[in-house]
């Protein structure tokens, strides 16, 4: 479920079934069936509130659906995709594969992998992973095991969650309109996920811009490889994703121009957020400069393949690795 809304969960779901059609059971004028059933699970909502409630599908392909609440001016989405908790567990195999285990594709310190890992099994033990309604089939989903290990992440007093959503900021309103929707925010999530296990120690996360740092690496080194692994199933790579083109450079074009794009931000992460006008009185660092020439450079000497990824993204022509982004 997403969105915010003010109602509480027995207002939404008293409105959530009042929107469902009404029963034809066979013993729906049983009276002694009516009693058991409907009358407690079905209960009557005033007319002037279901105005102000729209169901939409979200995707004439996908099961999933949104709720539109109407809450005076403003509107709250909430969007429900059916879903299988505990239908099944992985086995002791995935238990025993060491998936902390990262040095062939990061070289920072991994000192603290055994008690990491040892945290991510106990949590996947505990919870399991789900089944997610996703483009006709079942995927797999860790959505609930994530929500367990993020939900205290700053309970520290440090900057992680503040850092993953500035990330996910400038993935939105930069990144995203010029490029298409290259990173998703299940992409970010995943980095912060990895970079709580490579940087366990509460100095690297004081300060925002430290912890903002601290994610800005990890997702550089894992576009310049062209492997995002997956949290949970590491042999599985996040950037697996395939265009519907006769070309092959747009998958590795798209991952670059980013991976560019990251390297100078993190040259000066300050000066990257500036707007245009004001940067120019900025005191930036050679460094950035010079990221920021020889990403200017990129961009004009791939301008017609860059406008032709932005078409493919905004047209959906692509293909992903099957792993649910719940």
């Amino acid at each position: 479920m997403s969105g915010h809304s003010q109602f509480s969960i027995n207002s939404f779901s008293r409105t959530f079934l009042s929107c469902l059609p009404e029963c034809t059971h066979p013993r729906q004028n049983d009276p002694v069936f009516r009693q058991k059933l409907f009358r407690s699970r079905v209960p009557k909502i005033d007319n002037s509130m279901r105005q102000n409630i729209t169901l939409e599908a979200l995707n004439l392909e996908s099961p999933a659906i949104q709720l539109v609440f109407l809450e005076g001016t403003e509107t709250v989405p909430v969007k429900l995709v059916p879903a299988i908790q505990g239908a099944f567990k992985l086995s002791n195999q995935w238990l025993r594969e060491d998936l902390a285990h990262l040095s062939d594709w990061w070289d920072g310190d991994l000192a603290n992998e055994k008690k990491s890992f040892l945290r991510k099994a106990a949590v996947v033990q505990e919870v399991g992973p789900e089944l997610i309604a996703k483009g006709g089939f079942w995927r797999l989903s860790f959505s609930h095991a994530e929500t367990v290990i993020l939900e205290d992440v700053d309970a520290d007093g440090r900057q992680r969650a503040a850092a993953l959503r500035l990330l996910k900021f400038v993935n939105v309103t930069k990144w995203t309109p010029e490029y298409g929707k290259i990173l998703t925010s299940y992409h970010l999530k995943t980095i912060l996920l990895w970079c709580c296990e490579i940087y366990p120690q509460k100095q690297q996360w004081e300060t925002l811009l430290s912890s903002l740092e601290a994610l800005l690496r990890l997702l550089c080194h894992t576009l310049a490889n062209r492997n995002l692994p997956h949290y949970f199933l590491r042999p599985v790579n996040l950037f697996s994703r395939r265009y519907k083109s006769s070309s092959s450079t747009y998958g590795p074009l798209a991952l670059e121009v980013l991976c560019r794009e990251v390297e100078a931000m993190l040259g000066d992460p300050v000066g990257y957020l500036l707007p245009d006008p004001e940067r120019q009185d900025h005191c930036a660092t050679g460094e950035f400069e010079e990221k920021m020439a020889a990403l200017r450079e990129f961009k004009e000497s791939h301008r017609e393949d860059l406008k032709e990824l932005k078409r493919m993204q905004e047209g959906h022509m692509y293909e992903e690795v099957e792993i649910a982004e719940a």
